[in-house]
């Protein structure tokens, strides 16, 4: 746990030095004129542009000396100012830093236990760091409840001591496998180089020996490409070794060039060969764009790009032309990821507006008077705690604000366990004075249920009625006994009122007919193209219902219940006609997973996302909706209660299109 709970530690200070280290790491195998590609497509850089003059690979053989592979040393400096791996950065940094910003701390504990059993460290690194981000985070969180919560029992902040649960010791647990896995990892690595190092110094003295060579010339040219292709697929090397393996490989190179020279006709047949390969990487850039999945599609496209670098030359009047398409391709996938988190920006400067009508909500709070009396100490807290479950349901607001609008928040909570404590000392004295005052008002009541005049009777009844609720707490002992007194009083004497009403009411069983005319009205409307002519019908024969009086006591549930379920009903069958496209697009979804030769699982595990995401959406629709009533009528808690209002109602339409596609599943899954 220290590790974790220490910032400073020597794990963390491991991953800065890794982050640093993969900074620098890019492929040294990168051709020399299109380096600045792949840090284009990297950066989401506007301006990407091929080079000029088109790079002539390893896998091209050059008639002149102009087409050498090596032609300055500026060019042999950027191959070896580049690192050894670009596909780890490129694969770290497609993954978005607030992909776990929802998760609790069991389902953070869970994950990282997953990733370390089987994972590649180098692929789970930067998930592994931000998983323990955000369990210190969730840490920090639990700490400060359980503050708040001893301090609300009486207890002093001096004494409060934090213990770690069960989960922060998986945690730690999983973390130190991690960690043990990442050393091994890094010495077979280092090892694996080594090895590499004696391969390409190998390879350098069999092409140093055909250079000497004086076999025929194709068997010298075979030889020198399958040189080539070995070359490429050895992996990377000890930093230290790289700059001197690569002047020697590229000295030998231009070495084997000066000896021979290949006819235009098998220059001719390298470059047919490189265009098929950089037509089809056009192709898979173009599918792209479809793909969903906007860390998919950009990883994808950093691998097509270091394979358009390995590609050699083409024919002049084509280089542009593919070139172009290439590029145009790579533009439309970077501006889509560049879309993707400029929306993800938005979204957390929505966050950050939510969270700051929140605090001020919460000052609102602290500036009532909410120490007036028990009752209203404990609705005021009922309050906060439900602004601080909203709170959690709010994602990240933008790092530069983070810090400021939580240590807001976070005092003003402290500020109000604080005063609370303080007024309960002083408030059970109070307590004494409610019992005899609430006493007084039961004597008073009891003598109104006797009586029969009516009107006096129940205004002076609801007077008290009133008097009742102005009047402090009394202790849970004695509290319920009083309210049962109170209220029999009470429901006596409406008892007797309404005995004596019910003779006089007319007109009832008139209205009953109405109202089950209209129920029937209901079923049988028809429906019409326009949709929201459909609608309108459905509220007018609403606003019908409320036009009609009272109906005989023992009919009014029944019929009320009828006319909501046929309204209900149509509504629904409204819904199903609207969402019919969506339906059928969902089925033939589920078509293509059950093609799949696993297409059972995929259903399963389809089934599984969706009953969560149901379950997680109805969690916060109840816990929104029961915020709604804390609101002040201030400026801003106005505009955070339609910001709520709109977030409810959409997340409701949402709900209820996913149970459909839920019972969908559910038909096609053997059980």
């Amino acid at each position: 746990m220290e590790d974790l709970l220490n910032p400073q530690s020597e794990q963390a200070q491991e991953n800065v030095q890794d982050t640093n280290n993969e900074v620098t790491n890019i492929d040294n195998t990168s051709s020399i004129e299109e380096v600045n590609i792949s840090n284009e497509v990297t950066s989401n850089n506007e301006n990407l542009d091929e080079p000029t003059n088109e790079t002539v690979t390893n896998d091209t053989i050059a008639v002149s000396e102009e087409e050498k592979i090596v032609t300055n040393n500026e060019k042999q400096e950027a191959i070896e100012s580049s690192s050894t791996n670009t596909e780890e950065a490129f694969s770290e940094e497609a993954i978005p830093e607030t992909i776990f910003d929802n998760l609790s701390k069991e389902e953070v504990t869970q994950t990282l236990e997953d990733l370390v059993k089987n994972a590649n460290v180098v692929e789970i690194k930067k998930q592994v760091s931000l998983l323990r981000s955000r369990f210190l985070q969730l840490l920090k969180e639990d700490k400060e409840q359980a503050l708040q919560a001893f301090l609300a029992n009486d207890g002093n902040r001096e004494d409060f001591k934090y213990e770690p649960d069960e989960v922060a010791k998986r945690f730690d647990k999983a973390f130190g496998l991690y960690k043990e896995a990442k050393i091994r990892y890094n010495e077979e690595l280092e090892k694996e180089k080594e090895k590499n190092l004696a391969k390409k110094q190998a390879l350098l003295e069999e092409l140093r020996s055909l250079i000497d060579s004086e076999e025929m010339l194709k068997q010298i040219y075979d030889r020198f490409k399958e040189i080539q292709e070995t070359w490429k697929e050895i992996g990377p090397v000890p930093q230290a070794n790289v700059s001197d393996l690569w002047q020697n490989y590229h000295f030998y190179v231009e070495q084997f060039f000066n000896k021979i020279k290949i006819n235009r006709e098998l220059k001719s047949l390298d470059m047919k060969k490189n265009l098929e390969k950089k037509v089809e990487l056009c192709e898979k850039a173009e599918a792209l764009i479809l793909e969903s999945s906007i860390v998919k599609s950009f990883k994808l496209l950093q691998e097509y790009h270091q394979e358009w670098k390995e590609i050699g030359a083409v024919e002049d009047d084509k280089r542009a032309e593919l070139w172009n398409r290439f590029k145009d391709a790579s533009d439309k996938i970077n501006q889509k990821r560049r879309d993707y988190y400029d929306e993800m920006e938005k979204q957390q400067e929505s966050n950050y507006q939510q969270k700051l009508a929140l605090c001020e909500q919460l000052d609102s709070i602290l500036a009532s008077n909410y120490l007036s009396g028990i009752k209203a100490a404990t609705d005021a807290e009922e309050k906060v705690n439900n602004l601080f479950k909203t709170w959690r349901t709010l994602g990240p607001a933008p790092k530069a604000v983070h810090d400021e609008i939580w240590t807001r928040f976070r005092n003003g909570l402290n500020t109000f366990f604080d005063t609370k404590k303080e007024f309960l000392k002083k408030s059970k004295e109070e307590q004494v004075n409610n019992y005899n005052m609430k006493v007084n008002l039961c004597l008073q009541a009891e003598a109104i249920a006797i009586r029969n005049d009516w009107r006096k009777a129940t205004r002076e009844l609801l007077q008290l009625q009133e008097e009742w609720k102005k009047i402090g707490p009394v202790s849970r002992k004695q509290s319920e006994a009083l309210w049962t007194r109170f209220r029999k009083a009470c429901d006596d004497f409406f008892a007797a009122k309404a005995d004596f009403y019910k003779d006089i009411t007319q007109n009832v069983a008139e209205n009953l007919a109405k109202k089950e005319a209209l129920i029937q009205k209901v079923k049988d409307y028809q429906f019409v193209e326009n949709h929201d002519a459909n609608f309108e019908a459905l509220k007018g024969f609403q606003r019908e219902w409320t036009s009609i009086g009272y109906t005989p006591q023992n009919d009014r549930n029944r019929v009320w219940e009828e006319f909501r379920a046929a309204v209900n009903q149509r509504f629904e069958e409204l819904r199903t006609l609207l969402s019919t496209e969506n339906k059928e697009k969902f089925i033939s979804h589920i078509a293509e997973l059950k093609e799949n030769e696993d297409g059972e699982s995929l259903l399963k595990k389809e089934r599984r996302a969706l009953q969560t995401k149901i379950a997680k959406m109805m969690e916060d629709v109840a816990l929104w909706e029961n915020n709604l009533g804390f609101f002040a009528k201030s400026k801003n808690s106005e505009v955070l209660k339609v910001q709520f209002e709109e977030k409810i109602a959409n997340t409701k339409k949402e709900i209820a299109a996913l149970k459909e596609k839920l019972n969908l599943l559910n038909n096609e899954i053997k059980h």
